[in-house]
């Protein structure tokens, strides 16, 4: 079994679903005090980026406006902020990518630090059947009227996190996959291209894009119309140079 994994924002999607998220959030009435939440999502934002952040610290605050929310409610808008705001910014090349993968006959998986309620719905649009994702917390009341915590649990599928939750899905799954290939634009990410057989880096920021120059990794601008992917061009086949 062949294994393709594929970081989400700013891999797959041109941007970030959990900032699109909160910005919608905030149109929806659902956060009080928008300006003081959005500053503090944007100094967190920078952290990310700069591979400081504390991914604990951004959940309690983006997971907060969620706290008694019927599941099925919430779910409801994320189907609609899906439809209408990240699924036309999914990277044609990204379409091209996955469907080269299915081709190959390759398994695929979709793992990223944003929380479970998003990926899931764009893995479903995007035809990816696993998916490993940030966990919320759910509380289970009457005649199933399940209400998110405004919390999360388990190991947090980021930075080192990645490898540790791919590898408690393989014992799940009892797979041993021949092959492995992970797609990721980040340097949190670098803990899990660094465990794969065949690491490539897609709208690479500066880290990652050298440490992808220094170590020959293959490299794709996605952000660029010349970069598609084909079945003869997936990494770890005979044609990839």
């Amino acid at each position: 079994m062949r294994l393709a994994l594929f970081d989400l924002d700013d891999t797959l999607l041109d941007g970030d679903c959990s900032d699109r998220w909160n910005l919608w959030m905030i149109e929806q009435g659902w956060i009080s005090d928008a300006e003081a939440f959005m500053a503090r999502a944007e100094k967190m934002h920078q952290a990310y980026h700069a591979g400081k952040l504390k991914l604990e610290e951004y959940l309690a605050m983006t997971l907060a406006p969620l706290r008694g929310r019927r599941v099925r409610d919430v779910q409801k808008e994320v189907e609609r902020f899906v439809a209408t705001h990240l699924q036309p910014r999914i990277f044609e090349q990204a379409w091209a990518c996955l469907e080269a993968h299915r081709q190959a006959g390759d398994t695929l998986v979709l793992i990223s630090a944003s929380s479970r309620h998003l990926v899931e719905p764009i893995a479903t649009t995007l035809g990816i059947e696993h998916v490993l994702a940030v966990e919320l917390s759910v509380e289970h009341g009457v005649n199933e009227d399940a209400r998110y915590t405004g919390g999360s649990e388990g190991i947090f599928s980021y930075r080192g996190g990645k490898v540790l939750r791919l590898k408690q899905w393989l014992a799940e799954q009892q797979f041993t996959p021949s092959h492995t290939t992970f797609y990721s634009d980040s340097r949190n990410d670098l803990p899990l291209l660094q465990y794969v057989d065949c690491p490539v880096a897609v709208n690479p920021d500066p880290v990652l894009a050298e440490v992808a120059s220094v170590e020959g990794w293959r490299r794709l601008d996605w952000r660029t119309p010349s970069s598609a992917s084909s079945p003869n061009a997936l990494p770890g086949k005979s044609a990839h140079v």
